[in-house]
C-alpha cells in the first residue's frame, strides 16, 4: 500500500500544524482557580478566575475597574440556604474589570485566596468580602472572615465565615493537544491512497 502526499495538501497541513501549534501553547498557559464559600447561615458562593501562568507573578494582587494586571476573567454566583441563585455574573472579562470596588490577592505558590472583595454589578449587587466587619466597617485586609453583604442592607453581613476554598482546575496537557493536532494532520495528509 504506497500514499501519496500533494503538495498543496502538505502545504495545508504545514498551515494546521503550525495553528495547532500556537493554540496548544497558548491554552497550556492558562490557569483557572475555581472557589467556593459556605457561610455559617447556609449563604453560599461559588467562582471561579483566570490568569496566564506563565506571566502571573508569585502574588496575584488586584485592585479597582479597568485593565487589570494579572487576572483575565472573575465570575462569581450567590446561593441562598435553600440553594436559589440570587445573582450571578462576571467582575472581570478580557482583562478588564467592571467593578471599581474589585479586589484580589491569590497566592499562586499556595493557592489561597487571601483578599476578596468582589460583586457583579447585578440588580441587588449581592458581595463577598473580608475587607469589611459584619457591621459594614472598613479593615484592613484579611482581619476578618469572608463576609456576605447586600448593598440594600449595607451595615450587617447577611453571612460570614472564616476562609473559602480554592481549587485549580485542571486545563488539557500540550501533549493530548499535539495528538489532537496530529490526527488532523493525518486525516488532511493522507486523504489520496494510490496503489
Amino acid at each position: 500500500m504506497v500514499w501519496s502526499i500533494s503538495a498543496s495538501n502538505f502545504t495545508r497541513a504545514a498551515a494546521v500544524a503550525a495553528a495547532m501549534s500556537a493554540w496548544a501553547s497558548v491554552d497550556a498557559h492558562a490557569t483557572t482557580i475555581d472557589f467556593s464559600w459556605s457561610g455559617a447561615n447556609g449563604y453560599s458562593a461559588v467562582g471561579s478566575f483566570t490568569y496566564d501562568g506563565s506571566s502571573a507573578p508569585a502574588l496575584i494582587v488586584e485592585n479597582g475597574a479597568g485593565a487589570t494586571k494579572s487576572v483575565q476573567s472573575f465570575s462569581v454566583s450567590f446561593f441562598d440556604p435553600a440553594r436559589t441563585v440570587l445573582e450571578a455574573g462576571s467582575a472581570v472579562i478580557a482583562g478588564v474589570s467592571s467593578d471599581r470596588f474589585f479586589q484580589l490577592s491569590f497566592d499562586t505558590l499556595s493557592n489561597v485566596v487571601s483578599v476578596i472583595d468582589a460583586d457583579i454589578g447585578g440588580p441587588y449587587i449581592y458581595f463577598l468580602s473580608n475587607l469589611r466587619t459584619p457591621t459594614g466597617s472598613t479593615v484592613p485586609a484579611g482581619t476578618t472572615g469572608f463576609n456576605f453583604f447586600d448593598r440594600r442592607t449595607a451595615n450587617s453581613a447577611l453571612d460570614t465565615a472564616p476562609s473559602l476554598t480554592a481549587v485549580v482546575r485542571a486545563v488539557p496537557e500540550p501533549s493530548a493537544l499535539t495528538l489532537i493536532a496530529t490526527a488532523l494532520i493525518s486525516l488532511m495528509v493522507l486523504r489520496r491512497r494510490v496503489g
